[in-house]
């Protein structure tokens, strides 16, 4: 029978795993595996959550035949569990890079209060296995607009277009407005990453991405010569707001554009 409370059911465990380091295109399956409780009384779901994202679900299966797919999974996922060994896999074929998350199974007793009660989780990153080092393409630029005092505005740096997701941006300013805490992976495996900083309107703006293989340095460039870098940071940032459209960066990412330009 399902727990009626937390207490009744002291080694009530669930406990995720099979994730580790997958390539694009490869298959992973995932496993719930629990114990101290009835499991073929309990639905069994998936969720997961991207680094600095929100808990998304992924799947429902309620003994072999009341199954559920979220729709971001159709095609490409199924979802299983044997009581026997009150286990639930999740399997998942065709990975791509924005795969990677830290994966939940949770258990729900239907007629119980219908209470989630959440395991451990376990990681899947999905990059390439064999990065071979790669020079980013490093833009920087100076906001247009300026603080109430006329003399403080923001500026940019966006490194893109690389492998390696060890990278730091170091730029003149010290003072920062937003930085991810980890670089954002591409849909074709490769990592861009983002730095604000506030900057005085006369100063001289400088950026370099450090990474094993070296260190690249960009300058700020006057936006009404080079108009095209604006085109390719303002482009650079949508595509990291669609990448993290699901995440809490969200709207500190919507806002980066409306900052500097």
């Amino acid at each position: 029978c399902c727990c009626p409370s937390a207490g009744v059911c002291a080694q009530f465990r669930l406990e995720a795993s099979g994730g580790g380091v997958q390539a694009p295109g490869e298959s992973v399956q995932l496993s719930c595996q629990g114990s101290g409780f009835n499991f073929g009384s309990y639905a069994v779901l998936w969720y997961r959550q991207a680094l600095g994202g929100r808990l998304e679900w992924l799947s429902y299966i309620y003994d072999d035949y009341i199954i559920r797919l979220s729709p971001e999974l159709e095609g490409r996922a199924s979802v299983s569990r044997e009581d026997s060994q009150s286990v639930s896999y999740l399997s998942l074929r065709a990975l791509h890079p924005h795969d990677s998350a830290l994966y939940f199974c949770a258990a729900l007793c239907l007629g119980a209060g219908d209470k989630l009660v959440f395991g451990s989780g376990t990681t899947l990153t999905v990059e390439p296995k064999i990065q071979n080092d790669s020079i980013p393409e490093v833009i920087v630029m100076k906001s247009r607009k300026h603080e109430e005092d006329g003399d403080t505005g923001k500026a940019a740096c966006l490194a893109r277009n690389f492998y390696k997701k060890n990278i730091s941006l170091e730029m003149s300013s010290k003072e920062v407005v937003y930085e991810p805490k980890a670089p954002i992976v591409t849909s074709n495996g490769m990592y861009n990453t983002i730095k604000v900083v506030k900057v005085t309107k006369k100063s001289e703006v400088t950026c370099t991405a450090r990474l094993s293989n070296g260190n690249f340095t960009a300058n700020s460039t006057s936006p009404d010569i080079k108009m095209e870098k604006v085109n390719m940071l303002s482009m650079a940032v949508l595509g990291l707001r669609v990448l993290l459209a699901k995440s809490i960066a969200f709207n500190t990412l919507m806002s980066i554009k409306l900052i500097l330009f």
